[in-house]
């Protein structure tokens, strides 16, 4: 198949509703807009923010004015995972992989290996992904797909905290940027976690959400994913579940391009 890259495109009837959140939120922020909101105001969040409320300006300005706030506290554009970066490598899995057939960042996780559950620092590690791998040209996809694989899930994972934790950052501070979410070889353990976490995710988020086994992956990625991709994934999957390789496995030499990791290459990949 050929990259058939999804975009962000904006419609005729949401225009007027871009313009009017812009006129709001800016008009707000007049005399005292610092750079990095008036890069991160652009027709890209206004249209998230409005999809994400139904198009309803007033639910949009509630949201974008508590999303901004954040972001003057936590200062994501120039965070980084310390923890990974920093003192322990094996702290996280999440990675960007490569790019799905409509040109969407894919990440991949595991359970298998990692070395810190904080929430707060896992929470970090999210944002430090999901910050950096998205630019401001709307003609260049804004989405992304997440294969999450639950080899090595135990009990140690049964954290509400952490899924509470970083499912408000994925529908507070990143709305609409959920493309797809791989869930892979998930447990029976996992259904009574996942039944207290669904309902704090809306029915159109929940609808990106696919339950996959091992033995019927190979129809979902060949749907989603080039052979190269494919044989990369299954090389992770393969990996994540032998402890021999494992043990002493990388997993940030298979990061590609946007992952952020990719620019402390030294620290990580040595």
């Amino acid at each position: 198949r050929v990259l058939e890259v999804m975009a962000l495109v904006l419609k005729d009837e949401e225009r007027p509703k871009v313009e009017a959140l812009r006129a709001r939120v800016e008009g707000e922020l007049a005399g005292s807009m610092s750079a990095e909101q008036r890069e991160f105001l652009n027709d890209i969040t206004y249209t998230r923010f409005l999809r994400a409320r139904g198009m309803n300006v007033d639910k949009a300005h509630s949201m974008l004015s508590a999303s901004l706030a954040w972001r003057e506290k936590e200062s994501p554009a120039s965070l980084v995972c310390q923890a990974c970066v920093r003192r322990n490598r094996r702290s996280h899995t999440m990675r960007c992989i490569g790019r799905d057939f409509q040109g969407r960042p894919v990440f991949y996780s595991h359970f298998t290996g990692v070395e810190n559950r904080d929430p707060d620092e896992n929470a970090q590690h999210l944002v430090w992904m999901l910050e950096n791998c998205f630019t401001n040209d709307p003609s260049l996809p804004q989405q992304y797909v997440w294969v999450v694989d639950f080899v090595g899930f135990g009990r140690q994972d049964l954290s509400p905290a952490i899924g509470k934790k970083s499912l408000q950052i994925f529908s507070d501070q990143y709305p609409e940027r959920l493309g797809k979410v791989v869930i892979l070889d998930s447990p029976l353990v996992f259904s009574g976690l996942w039944r207290i976490l669904s309902a704090f995710i809306d029915s159109h988020t929940n609808s990106k959400v696919h339950f996959v086994s091992l033995s019927s992956r190979k129809p979902v990625f060949e749907e989603l994913f080039d052979a190269e991709l494919i044989e990369l994934l299954e090389s992770e999957i393969s990996d994540a579940r032998n402890p021999e390789v494992l043990r002493d496995k990388n997993w940030w030499a298979s990061a590609k391009e946007p992952c952020p990791s990719r620019k402390h290459a030294e620290l990580l990949q040595s």
